[in-house]
């Protein structure tokens, strides 16, 4: 029957549209709990990592400073200004890492109002 063709036709297409815009207005709202929800096992899943990944911090920093030292020597020249910048953030950031147990207790109860 043709009449039942045309409704089937119809009823897929209109289910199709309020599926896709049933997505699009519910995806905002939904999403960012959704990524919220996620992030913090994902760093309650980085904290565990902590020990490790800064020892690893440690042997690469190491190795980019002696690296540079390497290169100087070889070269004769003295690092870039850029590349000193870089060495002494990432040199301050691996500090942090590495003193975090110390500082993190007192770092919350200094944020806590």
């Amino acid at each position: 029957m043709p009449g039942s063709k045309v409704a089937g036709v119809t009823a897929v297409t209109l289910s199709t549209g309020a599926v896709a815009c049933g997505v699009c207005c519910v995806l905002p709202f939904a999403l960012p709990a959704t990524v919220l929800a996620s992030t913090g096992t994902l760093l309650a899943w980085f904290v565990s990592m902590h020990l490790w990944v800064t020892v690893l911090a440690i042997l690469s920093f190491a190795g980019a400073w002696g690296w540079i030292a390497w290169q100087s020597r070889r070269t004769r020249r003295r690092p870039a200004a850029s590349t000193l910048v870089m060495m002494a953030g990432s040199t301050a950031l691996l500090a942090v890492a590495v003193l975090w147990p110390l500082i993190e207790k007192p770092l919350i109860r200094v944020l806590q109002v």
